[in-house]
């Protein structure tokens, strides 16, 4: 079964450049185990309802509707896993830890959290940036949209102590170059953004990219097992070229 999912890639504005918000994964969870990520998970029914509330959900640009629940729960992942409430019309809003905690759990709906705080989603403000699906034959796929938002400097991350355990924001590069000495894993997704973004200035010049892509191209790697059948990298067809990647270059 394919599931769907978004991740949303949190970018802000530095002296240096563009820095992104990123998570490492805890070494027991299922799925990319310790390596560094970018906030996301599965949408679920609560996503798809909540796209249809005018009063929490406000868009001007989007012609197709349904990519708003993949929106919304880029933005629901990213309060649960990193602590920011990202893309709101009220920027910098700051949501309590015990809050965020009953929100992991489903105590609590990602609807009656913005009532409380009086928050709506700009769902423009989150554009539509990439689209990968999982390889046939890995042990869980999913189709995945990627977004980015603007961050900014009042935005703290902090990791829930569940599914991550480490969090930073920081430039492209030093993650690229780290994952180069062996010193974090990155899923091959999480490789070819962190390329992407690198080439960059400025947010604002992401997002213009992001803004001018007409179509979406969906990215399907395929993946490569040796003779015993065990998978060992996958091949990806990407708009710049084919280039294939080890399933975990890094070092545990």
């Amino acid at each position: 079964m394919i599931r769907e999912a978004a991740v949303l890639i949190m970018l802000r504005d530095t002296k240096k450049g563009p820095e992104v918000c990123m998570l490492r994964r805890v070494e027991t969870t299922g799925f990319a185990a310790g390596a560094y990520v970018f906030p996301g998970g599965v949408v679920d029914e609560q996503d798809k309802q909540l796209r249809l509330n005018n009063n929490l959900c406000f868009y001007t640009n989007d012609t197709d509707l349904s990519i708003h629940a993949y929106k919304i729960a880029a933005i629901r992942e990213t309060l649960e896993e990193a602590g920011i409430l990202a893309a709101t019309r009220n920027d910098d809003i700051q949501v309590n830890a015990a809050l965020r905690q009953k929100l992991h759990k489903g105590d609590v709906s990602f609807e009656s959290l913005l009532r409380e705080h009086r928050a709506s989603l700009d769902l423009d403000r989150v554009i539509f940036y990439d689209h990968w699906i999982a390889p046939d034959g890995t042990p869980k796929r999913f189709d995945t949209r990627f977004f980015i938002a603007k961050g900014s400097m009042g935005h703290q991350v902090s990791h829930d102590n569940i599914e991550t355990d480490s969090s930073c924001w920081a430039l492209p590069e030093e993650i690229l170059s780290l994952y180069e000495q062996g010193e974090v894993k990155l899923m091959p997704v999480t490789h070819v953004q962190l390329k992407r973004l690198s080439t960059f200035e400025k947010v604002s010049d992401i997002l213009a990219f992001s803004k001018k892509q007409n179509n979406v191209p969906i990215i399907e790697p395929l993946l490569n097992v040796d003779e015993a059948g065990k998978p060992v990298s996958v091949t990806i067809h990407l708009p710049e070229g084919v280039v294939e990647y080890s399933l975990y270059k890094a070092k545990a």
